[in-house]
């Protein structure tokens, strides 16, 4: 409405710029009440649909504000969320990391007692074995050497062992 008006005044003063007419060689007063009434007339027919149609424009543009007001909220609050979710996960993640770390060293316990407790096993049995090889090895020499002493002497094998065990005893 104030556009039109400003347009139309400024095309009646280009209109008197333009030549050597003054106010009363001219038809402006009719012409401006006439402009003036279909003015009037326009906005009597067409101004509550024009004003209803900027203020539904307006709430539209409003709701449609709002709604993105309210996304964006709502997208906020996903992050926060997320970014909390985020947080636990990398505690989480260190507890994870810390009991592997601990279950590792518990392991690694484990297996050294159970390599301690082989080895010694090992050690106990070599030195069993060595006994016994070396028990072996006397008897081997023992029987031997009776052999070459009874071979000459011509002794029987049941008059040995009672000579060897009187000795003993």
């Amino acid at each position: 409405m104030k556009k039109i008006a400003l347009l139309s005044l400024v095309g009646v003063v280009f209109a008197f710029a333009s030549g050597d007419y003054s106010i009363t060689h001219t038809d402006f007063i009719p012409r401006t009440i006439n402009f003036l009434i279909f003015v009037a007339i326009l906005w009597y027919v067409a101004g509550n649909k024009i004003v209803n149609f900027f203020k539904q424009r307006r709430e539209n543009i409003a709701k449609r504000f709002q709604e993105i007001e309210e996304k964006l909220k709502e997208s906020k609050a996903r992050k926060e969320a997320l970014k909390a979710e985020l947080e636990n996960a990398k505690i989480k993640a260190k507890e994870i990391i810390e009991n592997a770390k601990k279950e590792a060293e518990i392991i690694e316990e484990k297996i050294k007692a159970q390599t301690e407790e082989e080895i010694k096993i090992l050690q106990k049995q070599f030195e069993e074995f060595k006994m016994y090889e070396t028990q072996k090895a006397k008897k081997e020499v023992v029987e031997e050497f009776m052999k070459d002493i009874l071979k000459d002497i011509h002794i029987t094998s049941e008059d040995a062992a009672k000579l060897i065990l009187k000795k003993v005893a």
